[in-house]
């Protein structure tokens, strides 16, 4: 059971193996708005110009990777996003929008969520299949070393 530690104006964060110290050695420092050490700024919003986590072991969930990407495409102005936005979100492109701070967050929601479905798990042993599938149309000639006379020889405008 983890004990409440304030931390740098942070609580409820997981301890380390040692149980003194957060499994993350860049939680001290951090001024990311969501934190996943910090299971109450987890209700927060994050704004596409803030910071994002740095951790290495925990940069790989999938809301931090939307974080990313949004930062990337979404210029100022954007709107804010919560985690549950995040974790919803498959497609990001050039203009995406969260919700408008001046207006209730509530049917700015709702009306969010009806535009993006929920993000579909895909079938077990799904990768695998798709792979075997892939390799029986493949086009690569089978057996030829690089430079082995196989393939075409000549480039577009007939010159080598």
């Amino acid at each position: 059971m983890a004990e409440r530690i304030v931390v740098s104006g942070r609580q409820d964060q997981e301890e380390g193996p040692s149980g003194h110290r957060p499994v993350c050695t860049l939680f001290e420092d951090c001024l990311a708005p969501l934190c996943p050490l910090d299971r109450s700024s987890l209700n927060g919003v994050w704004y596409p110009d803030e910071e994002i986590c740095r951790s290495r072991s925990q940069g790989n969930r999938p809301w931090i990777r939307a974080q990313r990407r949004l930062a990337k495409v979404s210029g100022s102005g954007a709107g804010y996003f919560t985690l549950e936005m995040l974790g919803r979100l498959v497609v990001i492109r050039k203009g995406i929008a969260g919700l408008d701070p001046d207006l209730p967050e509530g049917p700015q929601l709702r009306s969010w969520f009806q535009k993006r479905p929920e993000r579909l798990d895909p079938p077990s042993g799904g990768q695998a299949a798709r792979a075997r599938h892939l390799r029986k149309y493949s086009f690569r000639k089978k057996g030829g070393k690089k430079g082995s006379g196989g393939g075409l020889k000549k480039g577009r405008d007939g010159t080598s």
